[in-house]
């Protein structure tokens, strides 16, 4: 029996490694630029909002503005992307899943990768954004950026299983997390210092996991700190939100073939 574990996880490496592979190719078939897009969509937001922000609204921000937006704007587009595509994670899997026997979860587990994989090839796009703006790196990344990168994996893979499952029996959730996702956006300082939300709805800032993902990478990047109650409630959304997403996931697994 403990020999045939090797065979178990070199089997589900490599049954991952395709199922990536595969994400991969059919989200940049028949592109020209490729990775590279991953790189322009927030690159070219962050100049969208420069000019708005900082010429049309004279906005302020206690660094320069382009690196603010860029320290930001990337850890969302791994949120929004991971989130938006997981509603499909099961449906565009459907010919495996009613064909082939094979553990469900990678289905979700490869696209949960897939942009995993995008947002740390992103990193040193990021990290060179600094060094031109004289921000180097600090000892503390060492702890707080694989702290970050766990809590928003967790929250990101948590709703990604629950979304690409209840997706199967509500095909309408597709358009409502688009929706949701836009909404939250707004809801999130990615464009504007958490300073500029009034006291009052401070509130919302506890409710929104993203809200202390954002501000947590951003400080981290830039100051080397974070804010410790806004990563804590992030930190307890995403193991809620784990755990809710894995038992969903576990509970109507058995019928995935029968609705796909």
């Amino acid at each position: 029996m403990p020999a045939a574990w090797p065979r178990r996880v070199e089997y589900a490496v490599d049954l991952l490694a395709v199922l990536v592979l595969k994400e991969l190719r059919v989200r940049y078939k028949r592109t020209v630029l490729g990775y590279a897009w991953s790189l322009l969509q927030p690159l070219a937001f962050a100049v969208v909002f420069y000019v708005v922000f900082k010429y049309f609204f004279r906005f302020q921000a206690e660094v320069d503005y382009r690196l603010f937006l860029v320290c930001g704007l990337f850890a969302w587009q791994w949120y929004a992307n991971a989130v938006t595509g997981a509603t499909m994670a099961l449906i565009g899997n459907g010919p495996l899943i009613t064909k082939v026997n094979f553990p469900r979860v990678y289905a979700v587990l490869s696209g949960f990768m897939n942009d995993l994989v995008h947002y740390l090839l992103a990193l040193p796009v990021v990290f060179g954004f600094m060094l031109a703006f004289g921000y180097g790196p600090r000892v503390s990344w060492l702890w707080l950026l694989p702290m970050l990168l766990v809590v928003q994996s967790a929250l990101v893979l948590g709703l990604a299983l629950l979304l690409a499952t209840l997706n199967l029996f509500l095909r309408d959730l597709e358009r409502l997390v688009t929706i949701g996702v836009l909404m939250q956006f707004h809801l999130t300082p990615v464009v504007y210092p958490e300073s500029y939300i009034p006291e009052r709805f401070g509130w919302l800032m506890l409710a929104n996991p993203m809200a202390g993902l954002v501000i947590g990478w951003r400080d981290a990047l830039l100051f080397g700190t974070v804010d410790g109650p806004l990563l804590g409630a992030a930190a307890a959304w995403a193991a809620g939100l784990l755990g809710l997403g894995a038992w969903v996931f576990a509970v109507q697994q058995k019928r995935f073939a029968e609705v796909v």
